[in-house]
């Protein structure tokens, strides 16, 4: 595991592309496929976005290297920079994690600094794990402990489990990834995600706040894609509300519109239900409003 500083006017480019630029090789020991390269904003920049204690959102694995021998490859993906280096990183995957600060990890060594990679000792590592959401972002990691979403909420809480949420989002956004078809009317989906929303609401419905933990003794909702993906709607919390079966089965029956601006549910009878829980839509970052 290394980390790595990049502004915030390069880290989209390091999502979507799973990227990023050294001015040298990394030697003693060698990057290996699948490492993880955690992307952490630099300090000033990070204080100045009220981002102290969040620094490190997005990690990349690992793929290899190559020589940028003309500068080409760094002007084309960063051309606001105004520099070239001659290394170039190539991920095979940018994965979403729970906003946090090595800082705050209580780490045994300082990895602050200007220096990229920093390397992280194995013993840090282990600690900086949890963070990472590897089921959120599909990707497999060797011999992964699975944890169930209401075991992220438990652990890191609702605010920083709808932060990772939105990280998962912001990845989907910038690598608009062609949808995989499974048959003809099926595409596949990211169920942590859809496990994340839910659980952050407690299993409640988001129209009419059923709860089914009380009278059955089980937790139960299900998640509704608001534009279905076979209508080109992407897989990410914006696109999608939890809701109990009934609501579920009226919503798709009546082909009931879901206004943005009222985050209202209107029905053809002319019936209109506004969100008793908008969290996510109320707080959703900027680069997800999906109109």
């Amino acid at each position: 595991m290394r980390r790595l500083n990049v502004r915030p006017a390069q880290i989209d480019e390091c999502i979507q592309k799973s990227m990023f630029a050294f001015s040298f090789k990394p030697q003693n020991p060698e990057l290996q496929p699948g490492e993880l390269l955690l992307l952490q904003l630099v300090k000033t920049e990070a204080v100045r976005l009220g981002k102290l204690h969040s620094r490190i959102d997005f990690a990349l694995v690992f793929d290899h290297i190559e020589p940028d021998h003309d500068g080409a490859i760094s002007r084309l993906h960063w051309p606001k920079e105004n520099r070239v280096w001659p290394w170039i990183v190539y991920g095979s995957a940018t994965v979403p994690t729970i906003p946090f600060s090595l800082e705050d990890l209580g780490l045994s060594v300082d990895y602050d600094g200007q220096t990229n990679p920093r390397y992280i000792e194995p013993r840090d590592e282990q600690l900086i794990r949890p963070y990472i959401q590897w089921t959120l972002a599909e990707v497999p990691e060797p011999a992964l402990q699975l944890v169930s979403a209401s075991e992220v909420v438990q652990t890191f809480g609702q605010k920083r489990t709808l932060a990772a949420i939105y990280n998962h989002d912001r990845i989907a956004v910038l690598h608009k990834v062609p949808k995989r078809m499974v048959t003809i009317e099926q595409f596949t989906r990211n169920q942590f995600l859809a496990d994340n929303l839910k659980s952050y609401y407690g299993n409640r419905c988001q129209v009419c706040g059923k709860d089914f933990l009380p009278d059955y003794g089980v937790a139960f909702s299900e998640a509704h894609h608001i534009q279905y993906l076979a209508q080109g709607g992407l897989d990410v919390s914006g696109n999608i509300a939890v809701l109990c079966p009934n609501h579920h089965r009226i919503i798709h029956s009546t082909n009931a519109q879901f206004n943005r601006k009222t985050l209202t549910y209107e029905y053809p009878n002319g019936l209109r239900e506004q969100l008793l829980h908008p969290d996510h839509f109320v707080n959703a970052p900027p680069f997800l409003a999906l109109g």
